[in-house]
């Protein structure tokens, strides 16, 4: 078993953004996180509209792992399914919550732990 190519934080962190005409402003990407099984993907947001919503706002980053959307947990959800539940939302205040990347200090210690773990 191959340790994760990329971690985030356990604990999501919600953003909420104001929809208007021209969306939320981000676009988001399905990555695989496994070097071995090409279906363990998340949902990690690619990238920001130049000021649009999200990029105005400041908190959301490219790299972000979307956890959920309002109340609609995408956490195992497919690329289109997310589109779907983003869409979806009307105009006004939209709950997002997101799991930020580890910081390099904290991923460099795990991954000294599950190497060695991986030694054994």
């Amino acid at each position: 078993m191959s340790p994760p190519l990329a971690m985030w934080e356990r604990e999501a962190v919600v953003v909420e953004l104001e929809k208007g005409e021209s969306g939320l402003g981000f676009s988001i990407l399905d990555y695989q996180v496994s070097h071995t099984d090409a279906s363990k993907t998340v949902l990690v947001i690619r990238s920001l509209v130049p000021g649009g919503v999200a990029d105005k706002d400041g908190r959301l980053l490219p790299g972000d792992r979307l956890m959920f959307v309002n109340e609609t947990d995408l956490e195992g959800s497919s690329l289109d399914y997310a589109v779907h539940v983003l869409k979806s939302t009307g105009y006004g205040p939209v709950r997002i919550g997101v799991a930020k990347p580890l910081p390099v200090s904290r991923l460099l210690i795990v991954c000294v732990h599950s190497f060695a773990k991986f030694r054994l």
